[in-house]
């Protein structure tokens, strides 16, 4: 009979029985019933006094008691719903940070991400934001500017054995497409060894451009990626890890990227409809040797596709500190060509030391001419605070780095320093302003080669918090030329190079 009053008492004061809260709901929980146990206690003794007068009521004769029977019964349940309140008090401490049930977990490692209790489902949310200065020197071809470089926002969902991922540019650039649309793909994840892909996303050409814009060693890739095409594609794509150590990926896109004017991308030409395959073998022999703390990460790619005339727009390539634009052809290829790409790679890491080095070739063979461009860097990192680069390394490339200790203002930890240099050539020698037109011609004032010194510092303050700052020389092969208004005339000038200093506030989720 007390259950089922306590049960009665509890729905007529509102309160659910059950025990799935978050902590935070918990906490309020539990103040809200402390109150209303304190009102019920004045109450309570208020009635108790009450009570006492009833009793010496009682003892009078039977005509002058009225109905104490009825008083005491209010009294019961009074002490019924405060029994019933001060239990769930006890069951809530007691369950604080607990579930029962199917409760979702929210949880912040590489990104925001909600799980159920079950596990059928995990919702994730990522970004990115980076601040960018740069400043040129001489300043006549590119201007000194701030200019925000990425800014992503983006989700994956994974549901068993399938999953989603949809993320959009917000920087402002055109080079996502017509509506910023960066990743859009379905991912089938049964098999370790063989995962599908279908959708929009990056094709994994070589090591630099596999590994996420957040976590590069230098503020900008090498020259070697302006020949890697388009970074978003659209097709099917097959991964995995087939051997511990031993990773692949095979894709089948249009080979046109998703920043085309024509249909944004999609192939529309029914005649020149061929799509790229591309195929990337890497491997980690320290992990097949068992080597510890160690990475000897060797493999290459190779793509290729056939491209409708005037579907090659402009070749341009600019310095890797983003300011002159080098390389230009005048026009794109007026005929159709098949273009080939290959790659071969190299990562070599032990503790905080690691060099790597990649040589990248693009090829262009038409009816009467065959342009090669190529391109190779090699660097060298090294962790001064003492992290290592395996503890980097997954899926064949190097990743996000976790500091030994955080940066915290007025505590020991100072974050991670990462200091490098690199050294990279590009060669487009095939390429020169005698050529004819539509068969890969140097437009004027262009440089056909150039190479160039970069000297870096990351300092990473968290796991998602970074800075950087890149001092970047590039010197021209030949001189180039730039025209530009000064005090109101427009006046010629000659570069053999350009130094540029460039800065990056970095956040990512």
């Amino acid at each position: 009979m007390k259950k089922v009053s306590i049960l009665v008492s509890l729905a007529w004061l509102g309160m659910p029985t059950s025990q799935a809260w978050a902590d935070a709901e918990t906490d309020a929980r539990i103040a809200q019933l402390q109150h209303m146990l304190e009102v019920q206690q004045t109450q309570m003794q208020q009635m108790a006094d009450a009570l006492k007068l009833l009793q010496a009521r009682l003892e009078k004769p039977a005509e002058t008691r009225g109905v104490a029977s009825d008083d005491k019964q209010v009294l019961r349940d009074q002490q019924w719903k405060m029994d019933a309140m001060a239990d769930e008090i006890k069951a809530l401490q007691s369950a604080r940070g607990k579930s029962s049930g199917q409760p979702v977990y929210a949880n912040f490692k590489n990104g925001l991400s909600f799980e159920d209790g079950s596990g059928a489902w995990k919702l994730g949310l990522n970004g990115r934001v980076q601040a960018d200065y740069r400043s040129f020197s001489p300043d006549i071809a590119a201007a000194d500017t701030f200019n925000i470089r990425r800014a992503r926002l983006g989700a994956n969902v994974a549901m068993k054995d399938f999953a989603a991922r949809l993320e959009a540019e917000y920087s402002g650039t055109a080079n996502n497409g017509s509506v910023g649309l960066t990743y859009a793909h379905v991912d089938y994840l049964h098999f370790n060894g063989f995962k599908l892909r279908a959708g929009q996303f990056k094709p994994f050409y070589g090591l630099e451009r596999a590994m996420n814009a957040n976590f590069t060693d230098f503020q900008e890739r090498a020259g070697t990626d302006y020949l890697l095409g388009a970074t978003f594609d659209r097709g099917v794509m097959v991964f995995g890890e087939p051997v511990p150590g031993l990773f692949y990926n095979a894709s089948w896109t249009d080979g046109k990227g998703v920043n085309t004017a024509t249909a944004n991308g999609d192939e529309t030409d029914a005649k020149y409809d061929n799509k790229d395959a591309l195929v990337r073998v890497v491997g980690n022999i320290a992990q097949f040797a068992d080597w510890k703390d160690s990475v000897l990460h060797v493999g290459g790619f190779y793509a290729r596709g056939q491209q409708e005339p005037g579907s090659v727009p402009t070749l341009n390539v600019l310095t890797e500190g983003r300011g002159y634009t080098v390389f230009s052809t005048s026009e794109g290829f007026t005929r159709a060509v098949d273009r080939t790409r290959e790659g071969y790679e190299l990562g070599l890491a032990h503790g905080p030391v690691k060099l790597q080095a990649e040589h990248i070739r693009e090829n262009f063979d038409g009816t009467g001419f065959d342009r090669d461009l190529t391109a190779w860097y090699a660097s060298l990192n090294w962790l001064v605070s003492g992290e290592t680069f395996t503890s980097t390394y997954k899926d064949g490339m190097f990743g996000r780095l976790r500091p030994k200790q955080d940066f915290v203002w007025g505590g020991e930890g100072w974050g991670a320093l990462q200091l490098g240099a690199r050294y990279s050539k590009f060669d487009g020698g095939d390429f020169v302003s005698t050529n004819a037109t539509g068969t890969g011609k140097l437009a004027s004032g262009r440089s056909n080669a150039f190479d160039a010194w970069t000297i870096g510092a990351n300092w990473v303050l968290t796991p998602y918090v970074r800075v950087i700052a890149n001092y970047v020389h590039t010197h021209f092969d030949t001189p180039v030329t730039t025209t530009a208004t000064v005090s109101g005339s427009s006046k010629t000038y000659t570069l053999d190079h350009e130094d540029a200093v460039t800065m990056r506030a970095q956040f990512d989720f």
